[in-house]
């Protein structure tokens, strides 16, 4: 396919976000007018839009199906809304920003307004921000410093959605989270939080960390206490309640980092060994049987199977 002309790219851009936009509701919100994208994009990954709105409702129950493990995380330029969830009500102002999870149930109302909305799937948001799946909806205040920054970069993503590429958007959609998690963190005192929201705060600190030193060889429980200002003791029972203690889910992500890079066709000349190193593991025997258990086949078969598919056997005369 050849490539859209400049000149074309907002209108082509524009299209394919109106249509994208418009398969995200399985009906029409269930009081009240239009809304009208003025521009946005949508691509592989990255889906986005500036809207102006006529006084509606949009509730949990009109979003379709597919797109209910996800979440709209929005600019409130001009106007105001409300957003409603488990009993409690939230006024939009503008210049503040609003995150909204579609699986859950909510009432969001909006008034005559202008607002840019990107859509982020709930699996791009775990990591950074673990308390997305505890909060239906969260306010951020236009006012709080750090918001600041995730505001330039609205500016910045919209103002320049015509030239954007699919590589570019790619990107873009993995730092949201991240300036999210800043603004987030900027808004919310620790020591004003409830037990409860302390905790995630620290798991929060704790992931981030693990994430940003996940190459290091030496990084364990007593490394990563150091690191966070937290003791060893607190941080276990901290992980309790997860799926995987604290080092077990240390080694999954190095795995999973191991397995991209094996399935990458363009690193296919890296030898495995530098990829395990590379990624904190000290020990190739070790290494590779933590690989099998998790993917049932040794590194060299998968990075095998993943480039150039699963071994073909010849048949035999009987």
């Amino acid at each position: 396919m050849s490539a859209v002309p400049l000149h074309q790219s907002a209108n082509v851009n524009r299209r394919a976000a109106e249509h994208f936009w418009a398969q995200l509701r399985q009906t029409r919100p269930i009081e009240g007018g239009a809304s009208t994208v003025l521009d946005g994009y949508a691509g592989e990954r990255l889906r986005m839009a500036t809207f102006r709105h006529a006084p509606h409702v949009l509730t949990g129950d009109s979003i379709a199906l597919p797109h209910r493990r996800s979440t709209l995380l929005s600019l409130q330029l001009e106007g105001q809304s409300s957003i409603e969830h488990q009993g409690r009500r939230h006024t939009i102002n503008a210049g503040d920003f609003s995150l909204i999870d579609l699986s859950r149930s909510f009432r969001l109302e909006t008034g005559r307004s202008t607002v840019q909305t990107i859509y982020l799937p709930i699996a791009v948001l775990r990591d950074v921000l673990p308390q997305v799946e505890r909060n239906p909806a969260i306010v951020l205040a236009g006012r709080e410093s750090a918001v600041g920054y995730l505001r330039a970069l609205y500016e910045e993503i919209f103002a320049r959605a015509p030239q954007l590429t699919e590589p570019v958007a790619g990107c873009l959609l993995d730092a949201i989270p991240h300036m999210l998690a800043a603004a987030l963190q900027s808004s919310q005192s620790p020591e004003a939080a409830s037990p409860t929201q302390l905790r995630s705060y620290h798991k929060q600190l704790v992931r981030r960390f693990v994430l940003d030193n996940l190459g290091d060889p030496a990084l364990c429980a007593d490394y990563i206490g150091r690191g966070v200002g937290l003791s060893t003791a607190y941080l276990f029972e901290l992980f309790a309640e997860e799926q995987l203690t604290l080092m077990r889910w240390v080694r999954s992500e190095r795995l999973l980092r191991c397995m991209r890079e094996l399935e990458d066709p363009t690193l296919r000349r890296k030898s495995i060994a530098r990829i395990a190193y590379g990624w904190g593991f000290s020990d190739m025997a070790h290494f590779s049987r933590c690989f099998r258990r998790m993917c049932g086949a040794s590194p060299r078969e998968y990075r095998q199977s993943a480039i150039f598919g699963p071994p073909r056997h010849e048949a035999t005369d009987v």
